[in-house]
């Protein structure tokens, strides 16, 4: 193992950048009537592998090797903060900001190489890393906002060369030190939900694997920790009850289709009974008043109805938007293809290593599923394979096949009875929206047998969505000052309806407006205004 560290004098260059922000630089304090506008950026430089030619890198890392970068973030985390302490220490305008307060953006730059390697095992990443000794992360309360992303590589598949997928606790532990944030942004969380279609076995199968076990771990401890913060943040440590708004885009779309929807994925769930991550957002969400989320989900993520969890209703939400995927976490759908096709049926050829053969997800192996650390004879293969096949010897129409467009009753309706359930007991609510985007990108096969009975133009994508209207919304209403007087839902979903039970829930909330489908060409990118 070697890395060649960048930034060894991290200390002193958080510290100069903390001072040149509270000396007006660019980035830095703005003085509005006497009020205090920071935003400071603090990009983490990750250490350089050293790929030496005369001692080759491995094909896989290590986890001695992921630890060790683990602990490089760890370090330059506890430095910022501590740096952030001492500066407010120094500075009376800095400790006790306006209501506005500080805007901190922490940033993790792509993993490099001295030198490329050979293969692209090491290119894209499915260990996450870890924040250490969160415990003792200083309380920062002049922290009002905090943004948590990775540098874009813009190279690669998708954009992933050298992204490094932080653990979800880490946004969590450090927010448990901001004890008057009152907004979190975390545009992008590290989750790949579907396989990338590449025609090339080795990209598919190996190089660019979102490797199963890591994704659900990560799941799994977001959503415990939300449940438990006694035992995940650290003692005495809890999420800020300032905490109001949140941006929480999980995975990430991408324009173009991309998928192969008939492939085995995972339950994410097993061997819990409900979905942790679900449950643990709708834990989160009790306190918050603005919801941006973008997740796989069930209809765990929505407050159960009844007495007994009257204390855990959504009372003070005013603005919610929820992206859910297509894809469910128990490895089914929501969305079946035009004539009810749902290839369900798990099995190893699936891309997992489980061999369960079962309906929904397969069940992740604690071997199989979770990237080696060792090298193996197959691996000169696969690169030889793929230096002799770069671009694939398979056809694409086993790849990309993008044909669920209709909604499987059985398993959307509890999410949508959820849903409007949660909105009925939402008396601040102004506006609520849930959809997902549905693609008609199919197969050659499956364009054939579709032949002159296409549903939809090819490569057309849509919203299905359902959206909830508080009464007095500005839209250009008929009373006259531009503002409706009673609650609108405004259903886009073509000509499927709910089932009665489903429905009654809905028009209990105000009048019922169908709007047809709004196609595009590739699914667009600027779907929010945060």
């Amino acid at each position: 193992m070697g890395f060649l560290v960048l930034d060894e004098d991290y200390e002193s260059q958080a510290q100069a950048k903390i001072q040149a922000s509270l000396s007006h630089s660019p980035d830095g304090v703005q003085q509005h009537g006497g009020n205090l506008n920071l935003n400071l950026r603090y990009e983490i430089t990750l250490p350089l592998l050293t790929n030496p030619r005369e001692n080759r890198l491995k094909c896989h890392e290590t986890a001695q090797e992921t630890a060790y970068v683990s602990a490089h973030i760890s370090s330059r985390i506890h430095a910022l903060y501590s740096q952030l302490e001492l500066a407010a220490a120094n500075s009376p305008t800095l400790a006790a900001p306006d209501d506005e307060g500080i805007a901190l953006s922490i940033e993790i730059a792509p993993q490099s190489f001295d030198i490329y390697p050979d293969c692209d095992h090491r290119r894209y990443h499915s260990r996450r890393l870890h924040l250490h000794s969160p415990e003792t992360l200083p309380l920062l309360p002049f922290i009002r906002k905090l943004y948590i992303k990775s540098t874009d590589s813009y190279k690669g598949v998708c954009g992933l060369y050298g992204i490094r997928p932080l653990s979800l606790l880490v946004p969590l532990q450090c927010i448990a030190a901001l004890p008057k944030l009152t907004t979190l942004l975390l545009p992008y969380g590290w989750e790949r939900p579907m396989t990338y279609p590449s025609p090339s076995t080795p990209v598919r199968e190996h190089y660019t694997r979102p490797w199963e076990g890591p994704l659900r771990d990560a799941r799994h401890d977001f959503g415990n920790a939300i449940c438990e913060q006694e035992k995940f943040l650290g003692a005495g440590k809890r999420i800020p009850t300032s905490l109001k708004n949140a941006l929480l885009h999980f995975w990430e779309p991408q324009q173009i289709a991309l998928e192969d929807q008939t492939v085995a994925r995972p339950d994410l769930i097993h061997p819990a009974e409900k979905d942790p991550f679900s449950v643990g957002l709708c834990r989160l969400a009790v306190q918050l008043e603005k919801l941006d989320l973008r997740a796989i989900v069930t209809e765990d993520l929505f407050p159960a109805t009844g007495a007994a969890e009257n204390q855990q209703q959504w009372s003070s939400m005013q603005r919610l938007r929820i992206e859910f995927h297509p894809l469910r976490p128990d490895g089914m759908w929501y969305f079946v293809g035009p004539r009810g096709e749902d290839p369900l049926r798990s099995d190893s050829s699936g891309g997992g290593g489980s061999e369960d053969d079962r309906e929904g997800g397969f069940h992740i192996s604690d071997t199989a599923d979770y990237p080696r650390e060792h090298d193996i004879p197959a691996d000169k293969e696969i690169d030889e394979e793929f230096d002799e096949f770069p671009n694939g010897d398979s056809e694409l129409d086993e790849l990309l096949d993008m044909f669920r467009t209709e909604p499987h009753r059985e398993r959307v309706e509890p999410l949508l009875a959820r849903f409007a359930a949660a909105v009925a007991s939402m008396p601040r609510l102004k506006d609520a929206e849930m959809f997902a985007y549905v693609w008609w990108t199919p197969s050659e096969s499956r364009e054939e047998e579709y032949a002159g009975d296409a549903p939809y133009d090819k490569n057309s994508v849509h919203k299905w969505s359902v959206r909830y209207l508080a009464a007095g919304r500005e839209d250009g209403g008929d009373d006259g000052d531009g503002k409706t007087t009673t609650p609108v839902v405004q259903w886009q979903v073509g000509d499927w309806r709910p089932s009665t039970g489903v429905m009654e829930l809905f028009e209990a909330l105000g009048t019922q407006e169908w709007l047809a489908f709004e196609f595009t060409e590739g699914r667009p990118l600027a779907t929010t205004n945060e």
